[in-house]
């Protein structure tokens, strides 16, 4: 299907989700941003108090550097805030307060390092007990299942 239909947006997402590609998707982002303006639905203007402003084209940038920090936070543990603000289409001091405001709001376990600049994520994975109780869990349904098995298997020998 990706060669059925092609534009900027559907090649946004394959850049990130499926090529990992952040920095095709920086310019596809671009791209977006022109479709999104130029098209007479999607660019509708809203004026506010002598502002003037595209309410889809930010919401769409907004989700569409989400999408980025998400996939490249998820491949990375140590990430320099410059090259992030690259990757996002922002400036150093707009990124960072955009991914202060993301740790913030969603809860990340991340940490902004000031003297480095970088984002270092936590890595999220279950503690060794959680991951015992899990497996505890699993065997014991596993183990009555074959308690089952093996007596409806000795009541259909005893049978015969």
């Amino acid at each position: 299907e990706q060669h059925s239909y092609k534009d900027p947006i559907t090649e946004f997402l394959a850049c990130v989700y499926v090529n990992y590609d952040f920095d095709g998707a920086q310019k596809k982002m671009r791209e977006c941003e022109e479709v999104i303006l130029n098209d007479p639905f999607l660019g509708k203007r809203v004026e506010e108090s002598n502002f003037s402003t595209v309410p889809l084209r930010d919401e769409f940038l907004e989700n569409a550097r989400l999408f980025i920090f998400e996939t490249y936070c998820r491949i990375h543990q140590r990430i320099d805030m410059g090259v992030l603000a690259e990757k996002l289409n922002l400036n150093y001091e707009e990124a960072e307060r955009w991914i202060v405001n993301l740790i913030r709001g969603l809860k990340l376990d991340a940490k902004i390092d000031s003297q480095t600049g970088t984002v270092i994520m936590e890595p999220n994975h279950p503690n060794v007990y959680e991951q015992l109780v899990d497996h505890t869990k699993a065997l014991n349904g596993r183990t009555y299942k074959l308690v089952t098995q093996l007596l409806e298997h000795a009541q259909g020998q005893a049978a015969r």
